[in-house]
């Protein structure tokens, strides 16, 4: 009798589908495996290699294969794979708040995605490794991530589109044509997730919500009576681990509310988008903290091109990406779109440096909760603001306990199409595997280099 079929048949079954997602859960927690929580980080308008590309480490580069404004890409023969704490090297300008982190940060250069198609965005084919021009056209990976790894809310999205839409739908799904929701008003992300807890008798409403779990148990323990020795086995397997999400339920009760930071006006309702983002950063934050969610994926002009007037620039992300590849004028180290495009990095950066330094915070265990987090940072539109996807720079912080090898590194693939290449298809199949939840190959295939590389299994540089 699978989940589907039991939650069905107990009383309770209206119930199913919010229990559904946390029976999986329990049952790890009743083995003793320790909670894993991935952030996803899209910013839109391209993350050019050069920004993540370390100071005094030299990568070779060609041209790249589109040529016109798509600039270059990855043109090594095999992989690169140093310390970033080698004499003479240090983080370049865009990255510099993460200074404070390098122990736990992985720079990872060469990944293609040329199944996704480039362009201006490539949208849900950025995280779903398929076709961008196909929409939603399967399970992404941070849905995928958080199916493997469910909490009470099993996925949380949310970031900055730039219009005054509540809610929109850009780049996560959860399988064919499932759009999962991003929130962009952080009034209603805070009133969805805290709302209830800090506006109401928590003790009571947690043991309203706790008290069926109690019954499952027994109606499990009447049917097994008339189910062979083989259901009836697992079924007691579920009214195990309904006794254990029973038990972490009550665990709602202690949340200390004073721990959820209240909805201040300047912040929440802002109209300038720098606010907004810091207030979903700070959403996200306390739903890891307080055990809300594992999963989280926001976004900063994702699909969009937001004007950035919180850090006086003046001008949308569009005009800044044409902008970026002009020459510098006199006096000048760069041009004054890069110059631009620099500045909102870095205030990116500084909101993830924030949010690590938030659950390095936490104690957990002998550690804390950053040690059992990821955080994975790229563009939806690859390289550069007019994307090929022959190269597409990636930043990681944290290795989930110990499940992805250790940090403080520069990793950069060999070239597409020579031998150690690997493409974001192969990264999200590792992913999955360092959450148990293994598959052969997550996304499409990239046709061009069959024969060339392997495409199936995990990347042995990256899991331990």
């Amino acid at each position: 009798m699978d989940r589907r079929t039991l939650l069905k048949t107990l009383p309770s079954g209206t119930l199913a589908p919010w229990l559904a997602p946390l029976v999986t859960r329990a049952e790890e927690q009743t083995q003793g495996q320790t909670p894993m929580r991935v952030v996803f980080f899209l910013e839109g308008n391209g993350l050019p290699p050069d920004d993540i590309q370390p100071v005094g480490i030299v990568r070779k580069d060609m041209p790249n294969p589109k040529g016109g404004q798509t600039g270059k890409c990855n043109g090594e023969d095999s992989v690169i794979d140093v310390s970033l704490s080698g004499p003479g090297i240090s983080l370049p300008a865009p990255l510099a708040p993460l200074a404070r982190h390098t122990r736990r940060l992985t720079l990872l250069q060469g990944l293609s995605g040329r199944v996704c198609g480039g362009g201006h965005s490539n949208g849900f084919g950025a995280l779903g490794a398929y076709s961008a021009s196909a929409g939603a056209k399967d399970i992404t990976i941070d849905a995928a991530i958080a199916k493997a790894n469910p909490a009470i809310f099993q996925h949380l999205a949310l970031g900055l589109l730039g219009n005054k839409e509540n809610i929109f739908y850009c780049c996560s799904a959860s399988g064919p044509d499932q759009k999962v929701p991003h929130y962009q008003n952080p009034v209603l992300a805070w009133n969805m997730l805290f709302g209830k807890i800090l506006g109401g008798n928590t003790a009571t409403e947690v043991g309203a919500q706790t008290m069926p779990l109690d019954h499952i148990p027994g109606d499990i323990n009447r049917l097994e009576n008339h189910l062979p020795a083989a259901e009836a086995h697992k079924l007691r397997q579920f009214a195990d681990a309904f006794s254990s999400i029973g038990r972490r339920q009550t665990r709602l009760k202690e949340i200390d509310a004073t721990r959820i930071p209240p909805k201040r006006d300047e912040l929440y309702t802002s109209p300038i988008e720098t606010k907004q983002l810091e207030a979903h950063f700070e959403i996200a934050a306390t739903a890891l903290i307080t055990g809300l969610t594992n999963t989280v994926t926001l976004t900063s002009g994702a699909t969009s091109y937001p004007v950035w007037s919180g850090l006086g620039i003046g001008i949308d992300n569009h005009t800044v990406g044409h902008m970026y590849n002009e020459a510098p004028k006199p006096g000048q180290a760069m041009s004054e779109g890069k110059a631009m495009a620099v500045k909102i990095r870095q205030y990116n950066m500084e909101l993830l440096a924030g949010l690590v330094d938030k659950l390095e915070a936490m104690p957990e265990g002998s550690g804390t909760m950053m040690d059992n987090t990821l955080i994975v940072y790229l563009s939806d539109s690859a390289e550069n603001h007019h994307s090929s996807c022959f190269d597409w720079p990636m930043v990681m912080l944290g290795n989930l306990g110990g499940r992805l090898k250790p940090n403080n590194r520069f990793l950069n693939f060999a070239k597409y199409g020579a031998a150690g290449h690997a493409t974001i298809g192969m990264l999200y199949t590792t992913l999955l595997h360092a959450v148990h939840a293994p598959v052969d190959h997550f996304g499409t295939r990239d046709t061009s280099l069959i024969g060339a590389i392997e495409q199936t299994g995990p990347l042995q540089e990256l899991l331990a």
